[in-house]
C-alpha cells in the first residue's frame, strides 16, 4: 500500500494497493461516526470515499498529474506500460507500450513542464531504461470532457531515451531539463535535455541509486538509499556524499518535505515510527564529519484506530502534505492511515536592534522590540547604548557635552564632566607640579610618583608640616596638624576641594558641614548644620571639648556608630579622633571617594598618604562591585594604562562597552597600538555600531580615534598601478617629483592642488578619458565650466564627477561625469571597436538622486 497527496487540491488524497482510491479530505469530531468508507486520519480530520479505479490492480508506481487537468494520474505497471487514466471518467485510459514488456520502476510528471512524463525500466536487451514522453502528443484521450477518437493502444515514440541496455531503479526531475538517474545499481547520473541530443551532465559511482528524490526548496541537495544507509548529495560537488546517515534496518522509502527546507523523512522495512533528519543544520564537527540533527516521529493514534494496550502497527509508507506546514500521513499494510504533524524547535530569536522573538516554523509566537515595555523593566544596556550613539554620545567636540548627553546616568556623566574638569585644570597647573608631565588626564597615583609612569623615582613626595589652631575656636589651644604641597595641593582639586570650596560648597547639608569642618571651619560648619533640619546635631557640636577625658568625647565616641548619616559620623568620628591616623573617616565607603582622597591629603604624612592610595587601589581593583566606585577609582589612576583594569571591571559589571571605547579614544588613543585590551574594546565597539547599521557613528568614531593616534590610521588596501611599470601612482609614490611640483606651483598663478597625469615612477602617461580623451589626472574644468554640465541637485558632488573611473570588464574608463553623460544614451563602451555593455554590469551613479 502506498500514497500521495494531490499536488493542486489540498484535500485530495490518492492511496493505492489492490486499487486506485481517492478520497477528500473533511472536518470530524472526535466521537463523530464516521461515513462508511471514510478513513479516520486525525481526531478533527477523515478521508471521505470519493472514486476508484479498479482496472490497474496492483499498480507498481502511481502518480498524480501537476498540471491543470484535475483527477489526472500516470500509473506504472508490472508489465511495463504507462497508464494514463482519470478519476472523472476512469474508463477512458490511454496506455504506453514500451518495445519490450519489463516492470516499470519509477514514474514522475515534470512539475515546471507538466506535459514531460519520465519513466525508468528494468533492463531489456536492445531497449533503453529511461523513456521521456510529451503526453500532449498522445492523442486526445485525456481531454476534461472525456471525449476519445484514439487507439488506447498507441504506440508513442519517446521525446527522449537514455540508458540503452541498463535499469533505471529510480529518476527524479532536477531542473524544467535535467534528470537524475540511478542506473544499474551502480552509478548515479545527471543529464541535460535541452538539446535534441541529451548529454551526460554529471555521475558519481554509487551503490545508493534507490529512492533519488531531489529537495524542491534546494535543488541542488539529493537524497537515495541502500540497504539500511541514506546518503544525502550536493550536485555541485558529486564526487562523495556530504551526509551518510545510517539505520538499523534496511530502508524502504525516503522523502523530502516541501514546506521545510533539509528536513528528510526516512522509513525503515517493518518499522513503527518514522526517522527524521535536519540535514539543514549540518555542521561540521570537531572530528570534521558533519552533524545532523535527528529524531523520531511515532503516529500517536487515537483509541478507535489503534488500541493503546496493543503494539504499534508497522508502517508501510508515507507521504508529505504538498502544502500544509510539516504535516506527514502514514498507513500500515492494514489501510490504518494518521496524520502527524512535525513540530519545530520553538527558536529564540535577539537580533542586535534588540528586537525579539519566538518563532516556531514559519509561525511567529511572539515578536517585540526596545518600544515594548518588557524593555523598561529589564532596563537593557544595549537599548542604551544604541539610543546615545544615535544621539552622538562620545562624538562630541568637548568632553562636557559627552557628559551631558548621558543625563539619565549619573556615574557616567560624572566622569566625562570630571575629564573635562582634568583636562582644564592640567593644562593650567601642570608647571607647578612636574610629575604629571605631558599627561592630560593624571589621577593621584601620577602625580604622587607612586608607580613609575612619568619616569620619576617613586617615594619623592616631600610635604611642608601645618600647626593649625583647631577649629578656629578662641579658647582652644590645641593643634591639629596638616601637611601641605603643591602635589597635594593639586589632588585636592583633582577631587573638587578646590581654594574656592568653602564658599561653593555642594552636595547634602551633612556633606557641607563635613567639609567645613575638615578645613577647620567649626563656625561655618555648626551654621550649616542649625540651617538645615540638624539643629540638633549642630547643638551637640557646639557643645565639643578636645579635652580626652570630658564627658562630651566619652558620648561622642560610644554613640558614633548608631549614626545614619556617614558624613555625620564623619564629624564626630574626626572631633574624637585620638590618634592621627583617622582610620574611622578614611575607611568609611559611604563617603565618595573625592571626599576621602581630599581629607587625606590634608591630614595624612607622606608615608601614610602614599599607603592609604596604594590600598584603596588594590581593593577597588580586586573587590570593587559597584560602577560608581569602579569609575570613581579613575581618580587614583587617572586615564593612563592603570586605569586598564578599572575599566575592565566596569565592562564585566555593566556590559557598557560603549562608554569604555569612547573614554578610550577621547584619553588614551595613543596607548591603543601598545594595549590588547584597548584594541579589544574598539573593534568591538566599531562591530557593534556595524551590527546597529549605523555606518556614520562608525565612521566618526574611527575619524575620532585616527585624529587623536595619527599611527592608527589604516594603510590603504587598493592602490592604481601603472599600466606599463606596475608601480602605485598613489599620492604615495608621488615623492620624487614633489620637488618639481613645488618649482612648477612658484611660476604658477594658481594655487590649486597640483594633479600629475604621468606616472611618478616611469613619467609614462596615465590612462586617457575615453570620452575626452584627457588624461587621468587633468582637471576637469572649472567650477563655472561644470556648472552648466551638472543637474541641480549634483552642484555638492563636482569631487565625485571628476574622479576617473572603469569598467571591471573590459578596462576602458573616463571621468565619471562623462561616463554618465555617455551612458544616458549608449549601452556599450565609448572606445571604439569594444562591444562591452559596460552599462549593464554595474550601476553607474545617479548623479540626478544626489550622487548617492
Amino acid at each position: 500500500m502506498d500514497l500521495q497527496w494531490s499536488p493542486k487540491r489540498s484535500d485530495h488524497l490518492v492511496i493505492w494497493s489492490q486499487d486506485i482510491t481517492l478520497y477528500q479530505i473533511e472536518e470530524c469530531g472526535g466521537d463523530e461516526a464516521l461515513r462508511q468508507g471514510s478513513i479516520r486520519l486525525s481526531d478533527t480530520k477523515a478521508a471521505a470515499y470519493l472514486a476508484k479505479i479498479t482496472d490497474f490492480p496492483y499498480s507498481k508506481v502511481v502518480e498524480i498529474y501537476p498540471g491543470d487537468v484535475e483527477g489526472l494520474i500516470a500509473c506504472g505497471l508490472v508489465n511495463g506500460k504507462i497508464a494514463l487514466t482519470s478519476f472523472l471518467n476512469p474508463a477512458n485510459n490511454k496506455e504506453i507500450a514500451p518495445k519490450h514488456p519489463r516492470q516499470v520502476l519509477s514514474v514522475q510528471w515534470n512539475k515546471l513542464q507538466p506535459n514531460l512524463l519520465a519513466a525508468g525500466f528494468e533492463k531489456a536487451r536492445s531497449d533503453h531504461a529511461v523513456a521521456v514522453w510529451d503526453v500532449t502528443t498522445i492523442g486526445s484521450k485525456q481531454q476534461p470532457n472525456g471525449s476519445s477518437n484514439a487507439n488506447p493502444m498507441e504506440d508513442v515514440h519517446p521525446l527522449v531515451e537514455l540508458g540503452i541496455n541498463e535499469t533505471a531503479s529510480s529518476l527524479s526531475w532536477v531542473l524544467p531539463k535535467s534528470i537524475l538517474i540511478g542506473m544499474n545499481g551502480k552509478h548515479i547520473k545527471l543529464f541535460d535535455l535541452r538539446d535534441s541530443q541529451p548529454k551526460l551532465g554529471n555521475t558519481t559511482s554509487t551503490k545508493a541509486v534507490n529512492g533519488i528524490s531531489v529537495d524542491t526548496l534546494c535543488h541542488n541537495r539529493v537524497v537515495s538509499y541502500a540497504e539500511n544507509q541514506a546518503f544525502v548529495w550536493d550536485m555541485r560537488n558529486f564526487e562523495k556524499p556530504f551526509v551518510v546517515l545510517n539505520h538499523s534496518k534496511p530502508i524502504s522509502k525516503v522523502a523530502w518535505c516541501p514546506t521545510r527546507s533539509g528536513l528528510l523523512a526516512c522509513l525503515e522495512k517493518d518499522s513503527t515510527f518514522l526517522t527524521l533528519h535536519d540535514v539543514h543544520h549540518a555542521a561540521l564537527s570537531e572530528e570534521g564529519d558533519p552533524a545532523v540533527l535527528e529524531r523520531r516521529l511515532y503516529p500517536a493514534y487515537s483509541e478507535d484506530v489503534c488500541n493503546p494496550n496493543c503494539a504499534s502497527p508497522p508502517l508501510c509508507s508515507f507521504a508529505w502534505h504538498c502544502s500544509d506546514e510539516n504535516l506527514i500521513t502514514t498507513c500500515t499494510p492494514k489501510g490504518v492511515l494518521w496524520n502527524s504533524v512535525v513540530f519545530e524547535r520553538m527558536t529564540l530569536n535577539w537580533s542586535s536592534t534588540s528586537k525579539f522573538g519566538w518563532s516556531n516554523g514559519k509561525k511567529t509566537i511572539l515578536y517585540i522590540d526596545n518600544t515594548d515595555k518588557l524593555y523598561t523593566f529589564l532596563d537593557d544596556i544595549s537599548v542604551k547604548m544604541r539610543q546615545r550613539a544615535i544621539d552622538g554620545y562620545g562624538l562630541k567636540t568637548t568632553l562636557r557635552e559627552n557628559g551631558m548627553v548621558v543625563q539619565d546616568s549619573e556615574t557616567t556623566r560624572n566622569i566625562w564632566l570630571w575629564l573635562d574638569y582634568c583636562k582644564a585644570l592640567t593644562e593650567k597647573e601642570k608647571y607647578l607640579v612636574p610629575s604629571v608631565g605631558t599627561l592630560k588626564y593624571p589621577g593621584v597615583r601620577v602625580v604622587l610618583r607612586i608607580d613609575s609612569a612619568v619616569g620619576a623615582p617613586a617615594g619623592s613626595l616631600k610635604s611642608e608640616v601645618v600647626n593649625n589652631t583647631s577649629f578656629d575656636l578662641h579658647n582652644n589651644k590645641t593643634y591639629r596638624r596638616s601637611y601641605r604641597s603643591e602635589e597635594r595641593s593639586f589632588i585636592q582639586q583633582l577631587c573638587g576641594w578646590n581654594q574656592g570650596v568653602l564658599q561653593d560648597l555642594q552636595g547634602s547639608p551633612t556633606r557641607r558641614a563635613a567639609i567645613a569642618l575638615f578645613h577647620l571651619k567649626m563656625r561655618q560648619a555648626i551654621k550649616i548644620l542649625n540651617e538645615s533640619n540638624h539643629s540638633i546635631v549642630a547643638m551637640a557640636i557646639a557643645g565639643f571639648n578636645d579635652d580626652e577625658s570630658s564627658l562630651w568625647r566619652e558620648l561622642a565616641q560610644s554613640n558614633c556608630n548608631q549614626l545614619d548619616d556617614p558624613y555625620i559620623r564623619a564629624i564626630f568620628a574626626f572631633l574624637t579622633e585620638s590618634d592621627s591616623n583617622y582610620e574611622t573617616i578614611l575607611k568609611e565607603k559611604e563617603i565618595s571617594l573625592a571626599d576621602r582622597m581630599g581629607f587625606a591629603c590634608s591630614f595624612l604624612p607622606d608615608g601614610k598618604l602614599i599607603s592609604f592610595v596604594n590600598e584603596l587601589t588594590h581593593d577597588l581593583i580586586k573587590t570593587g562591585n559597584l560602577p560608581e566606585e569602579i569609575l570613581d577609582a579613575v581618580l587614583l589612576t587617572g586615564m593612563t594604562t592603570q586605569a586598564i583594569p578599572l575599566l575592565q571591571k566596569y565592562v564585566d559589571y555593566t556590559a557598557d562597552i560603549q562608554t569604555v571605547a569612547l573614554l578610550v579614544v577621547r584619553t588614551m588613543a595613543l596607548e591603543i597600538s601598545n594595549s590588547s585590551l584597548l584594541k579589544l574594546w574598539t573593534e568591538r565597539y566599531r562591530e557593534l555600531l556595524d551590527s546597529w547599521k549605523l555606518w556614520e557613528q562608525r565612521a566618526e568614531f574611527d575619524i575620532v580615534k585616527n585624529t587623536n593616534n595619527p599611527a592608527l590610521v589604516p594603510q590603504p588596501e587598493v592602490s592604481v598601478s601603472c599600466n606599463f611599470c606596475g608601480k602605485s601612482i598613489s599620492s604615495t609614490g608621488m615623492t620624487n617629483l614633489a620637488r618639481s611640483a613645488q618649482l612648477f606651483n612658484r611660476f604658477s598663478a594658481s594655487n590649486a592642488k597640483l594633479k600629475l597625469s604621468c606616472c611618478p615612477s616611469c613619467r609614462k602617461p596615465l590612462p586617457r578619458c575615453s570620452i575626452c580623451l584627457m588624461h587621468m589626472g587633468t582637471i576637469l574644468g572649472t567650477s563655472k565650466e561644470l556648472q552648466p554640465l551638472l543637474p541641480s541637485s549634483m552642484t555638492s558632488s563636482e569631487a565625485v564627477a571628476c574622479w576617473y573611473t572603469w569598467c571591471q570588464s573590459c578596462r576602458h574608463g573616463g571621468h565619471t561625469l562623462h561616463l554618465q553623460h555617455w551612458f544616458e544614451t549608449q549601452a556599450e563602451c565609448p572606445v571604439s571597436g569594444c562591444t562591452c555593455k559596460c552599462i549593464t554590469l554595474d550601476r553607474v551613479v545617479d548623479f540626478s538622486s544626489g550622487g548617492s
